[in-house]
């Protein structure tokens, strides 16, 4: 079964079984045209490798559970699915999105089966990873970049020895095609 795990919780939860239906291949790329008066064309102010919000949508059905209800069952999934988290695939456990649902995702209703689509809007539009702690030690020391797109990062250093820490250099290696 294909699913998702959303503020930590997996559909599975919710007998709810998934289809992709838009996942993209890039973000859509941040446009800034100008147009100016008499001339031919445009100005592309873009700058390169600045994208806006990724959208995505699955399509999602479920069986209702014994003893309960088709609506009952969509008020507790619109519970679960109201505000923001983490998102991730079960295609891709390792990655995660910060994800809320856009739109009001419509609802289909039969007896014990309901079925409904959510488009994902994820900000940053790029997948994150697994935070990565790593001892440090005087000299040069190589984090070693693994994405496959430029995002800000955050280092948090830690001194728990209580002794005086210098020459201390990080160089993140990015990757290259």
């Amino acid at each position: 079964m294909s699913g998702f795990t959303f503020r930590g919780v997996h559909s599975k939860t919710f007998g709810i079984y998934t289809q992709d239906q838009s996942r993209t291949i890039l973000p859509p790329r941040r446009e800034s045209r100008v147009v100016i008066p008499g001339r031919s064309g445009y100005y592309d102010e873009a700058v390169p490798g600045v994208y806006d919000e990724r959208e995505e949508s699955i399509l999602c059905g479920f069986k209702c559970p014994q003893g309960k209800t088709v609506p009952e069952v969509c008020r507790e999934i619109a519970y679960w699915l109201a505000g923001s988290g983490r998102l991730s695939y079960d295609k891709e456990p390792d990655k995660y999105y910060a994800a809320q649902i856009t739109g009001g995702p419509p609802m289909e209703q039969h007896l014990k089966y309901g079925s409904f689509t959510l488009t994902w809007s994820c900000n940053p539009p790029f997948a994150l990873g697994r935070t990565v702690t790593m001892a440090i030690r005087s000299g040069e020391n190589p984090i070693a970049y693994r994405g496959t797109a430029e995002t800000p990062c955050v280092i948090v250093l830690r001194n728990p020895s209580g002794g005086s820490v210098r020459d201390v250099t990080i160089t993140a290696i990015k990757r290259r095609i």
